[in-house]
């Protein structure tokens, strides 16, 4: 099944009436507060949700459901706007070896056994047309096309093997990055904070079992499809993601338990062949540095238009992020 999230009538729901979709992405129902007031509500309890929420899909998409509407996806919010967490990794191993070979270096053996992982900003999530404040061209603005899991409870130490069984639904994001300042919080060795403003996300979550032939248990293996401004910039596949979900759910908590609705991010995606294209500047900027040793290619100016999408069956699978910056 396919959920979102509308601004909700009730002003203290900060996260948004939850709302069932169709397959087709063209009609939705609101969700009695009842059952759920808003998604996050919806995965605390999901083991008594989600059954009667899945029930209200199969009628909806058989055209059953009375109160049904037209659902514009430009109207929808963030599907959580204000979550309880945001882990995200770097989960493509080729976007940290064309980092390190256009820096003349080599990746180092221990990241082929440890995801790279930090916590982000997991409140004010931004819904997917709103507009990319740069606020400064020097800061290096940057999008990172990427895909997500958000679990229901997951128990401190749960072992890989055990975490996808925690992943009700997924998504996929732009993680907006002002690459300028990375340098200069990466020299203090402590960590992302200014340099990662908050996130546009997909109006749709989808459930693993919408996503036969998509979803193996570990991986997304589809393509993510990225244009900047009208054209094709890349469609790397998330089959080449080194690291499964299982990992990047298991190593978030390792030493902390995670809660409903926490989001767990892939990191850019990323693949061998620079025939895939790119879905994020700088890895397109290492590529020109290792080819002719300059980049080309500039940081995000006010006016240029970022469009996220994966298309499966000719349906857009999570509904596209289209941005513009300003």
């Amino acid at each position: 099944m396919k959920l979102a999230s509308l601004p909700s009538r009730n002003k203290k729901n900060r996260n948004g009436d939850l709302l069932v979709v169709s397959r087709d992405n063209k009609r939705a129902v609101r969700i009695d507060e009842e059952l759920a007031r808003n998604l996050v509500e919806a995965l605390e309890n999901w083991s008594q949700v989600a059954p009667q929420l899945l029930e209200i899909s199969h009628n909806l998409n058989l055209n059953k459901i009375a109160d049904s509407f037209d659902l514009d996806l430009k109207s929808c919010l963030a599907p959580i706007t204000h979550g309880p967490g945001f882990y995200d990794a770097s989960a493509f191993l080729s976007h940290v070896i064309r980092a390190r070979k256009a820096r003349g270096d080599v990746m180092p053996e221990s990241a082929k056994v440890t995801p790279l992982m930090y916590q982000g900003v997991s409140d004010y999530l931004l819904p997917a047309y709103a507009p990319i404040d740069l606020m400064d061209e020097k800061f290096g603005g940057d999008f990172e096309g990427e895909f997500a899991a958000i679990t229901v409870d997951v128990p401190k130490g749960t072992p890989a093997f055990e975490a996808s069984k925690s992943i009700a639904l997924f998504t996929m994001f732009n993680d907006i990055t002002y690459r300028e300042i990375v340098k200069t919080e990466l020299e203090t060795k402590f960590g992302f904070l200014q340099s990662k403003p908050n996130s546009a996300f997909a109006p749709l979550v989808v459930t693993p079992d919408e996503l036969e032939g998509i979803w193996d248990g570990k991986r997304l293996s589809i393509d993510l499809e990225v244009q900047l401004n009208g054209k094709w910039f890349g469609s790397p596949n998330g089959r080449e993601m080194n690291f499964t979900f299982g990992d990047l759910i298991a190593h978030a908590c390792r030493t902390r338990p995670l809660s409903a609705g926490n989001i767990v991010g892939t990191g850019t995606l990323s693949n061998e062949s620079k025939e895939k294209g790119f879905a994020c500047l700088t890895e397109k900027r290492f590529q020109e540095m290792i080819e002719s040793g300059k980049v080309v290619t500039p940081w995000l100016k006010s006016g240029d238009r970022v469009t996220i999408d994966c298309i499966h069956n000719v349906i857009s699978v999570f509904g596209a992020i289209d941005e513009i910056v300003k």
